[in-house]
């Protein structure tokens, strides 16, 4: 499930979430040390290293660990609202979108997906999530694991309801239809549009596209709650 702040609505500077935000040098050392453990996960995936090789990288890794320091990151639900002026709470949103799972640049088991705004052929808004798969990603042999490819579904999605102002919300239901193998190594295109929005409930639909071609489709339901009561609420197991 996504988190509840990734369902409001999404203003054009919000969408990318792949480049990192005005913010100073700490934002940009993150994206850096971000990508680079992105790439030091490909490399373990893609390279036939010699024992010795793989001992002198863990000692590296190891010391690069041990100089992050000790301070632990305050997420956004962790700080009373009271102790938060408007810049410290649109600082912590920032944060939260770099570190998401799916589209944070900081986060790096994030692929990461950019996420942004268009108008399909018949002018409806849709939002649209851009990334490329690698074989970190791969379930069946050559194919791309199909529990990511709904993860990914279930976040492009979350930016749905934004499209109608209808505010945070949380996953209550999600179905995927696999019409075709996905490959690695491929540049995907998810896109998401609202169905119809019925009180606090809201059905949108996705596909997934490689080349043009949909592999996947997916529907899901979604419930408006207030950030508070969405972080509870996935915070109970839901």
């Amino acid at each position: 499930m996504a988190d509840p702040l990734d369902r409001g609505v999404m203003s054009t500077a919000d969408q990318p979430t792949s480049n990192p935000p005005d913010g100073g040098d700490e934002s940009g050392a993150l994206q850096n040390l971000a990508d680079e453990v992105r790439g030091l996960v490909d490399d373990l995936h893609l390279l036939q290293s010699t024992p010795e090789q793989l001992e002198e990288a863990s000692r590296l890794v190891a010391g690069a660990r041990s100089r992050l320091g000790d301070s632990v990151r305050l997420r956004w639900y962790e700080v009373p609202d009271e102790d938060l002026d408007d810049d410290g709470r649109s600082r912590l949103r920032t944060e939260h979108r770099q570190h998401s799972l799916y589209r944070g640049g900081h986060n790096p088991l994030a692929p990461p997906m950019t996420v942004t705004r268009e108008a399909d052929s018949d002018g409806r808004q849709i939002v649209v999530g851009e990334l490329h798969t690698g074989r970190t990603r791969e379930g069946p042999p050559g194919r791309l694991h199909g529990g990511f490819l709904a993860g990914l579904f279930d976040d492009i999605l979350s930016g749905a309801p934004g499209l109608v102002d209808a505010g945070p919300a949380v996953t209550a239901r999600l179905e995927v239809r696999y019409r075709k193998p996905t490959s690695i190594d491929a540049d995907l295109r998810l896109e998401a549009w609202v169905e119809r929005r019925s009180g606090r409930r809201l059905s949108a639909r996705a596909r997934c596209l490689v080349a043009g071609e949909v592999t996947a489709e997916a529907e899901a339901l979604f419930v408006t709650v207030t950030h508070r009561q969405g972080s509870s609420e996935q915070g109970s197991g839901r």
